[in-house]
């Protein structure tokens, strides 16, 4: 019965847990689109020569984009990108092969790794924003977030692999307070220094 019932605690504390993990999860996601991301810009030649920025709004509710002559270095402030789409106008995000610009003629043919990175916005009856993320990470963090916004689960390797570290971390920490061990909120004091370092091993 003991057994049956220790077994079951981290289950019990799983699920009580991992809505507020989720929601953690969340809030970083939306943070980050709020400081932006620097896109390379596909040309009908597909060579990655121009660039572009997007970001959300503090209050999630508009994103600005727009061209840039160069990669920036640090964020690039919203009042210096020429466009924005209200995030109410947002009507799909879709990934892959299901993007407009993966769709034209020849482009399913590019490297597998494009394809990979490739999401899009769609709004009003043909309206698209059409991204290639730099990395895997960027993809994983915009394509969570902007599903966020949209209230739809958030399904990507990083969300997935967020939440079973935190889930993790955090069940061991409430399992030792159930346990009565004491974790302190600061770090022990560092001991005074020994009077001689003459210190003698004899390792026979």
């Amino acid at each position: 019965c003991c057994f049956k019932m220790c077994f079951s605690l981290p289950v019990e504390l799983k699920e009580k847990i991992q809505p507020e993990i989720l929601e953690l999860i969340k809030q970083q996601r939306l943070n980050r689109l709020v400081e932006g991301t620097c896109f390379r810009k596909l040309n009908s030649r597909r060579r990655q020569d121009k660039f572009w920025y997007c970001r959300l709004s503090p209050n999630h509710k508009v994103l600005h984009y727009g061209d840039l002559e160069e990669s920036p270095q640090g964020e690039v402030p919203h009042d210096s990108l020429q466009d924005k789409l209200p995030v109410a106008d947002i009507k799909a995000v879709v990934t892959g092969k299901d993007c407009p610009h993966m769709k034209e003629k020849g482009a399913l043919k590019q490297n597998k790794e494009v394809l990979e990175l490739a999401f899009s916005i769609l709004y009003d009856s043909s309206g698209q924003l059409n991204f290639i993320a730099p990395d895997k990470h960027e993809y994983c963090v915009w394509t969570d977030g902007l599903n966020a916004l949209l209230g739809k689960d958030m399904l990507s390797d990083l969300t997935r692999n967020d939440l079973d570290t935190l889930l993790s971390m955090e069940i061991k920490l409430r399992l030792l307070d159930l346990e009565n061990i004491q974790i302190p909120d600061a770090p022990p004091p560092i001991p005074k220094e020994p009077s001689n370092y003459d210190f003698v091993y004899d390792c026979n």
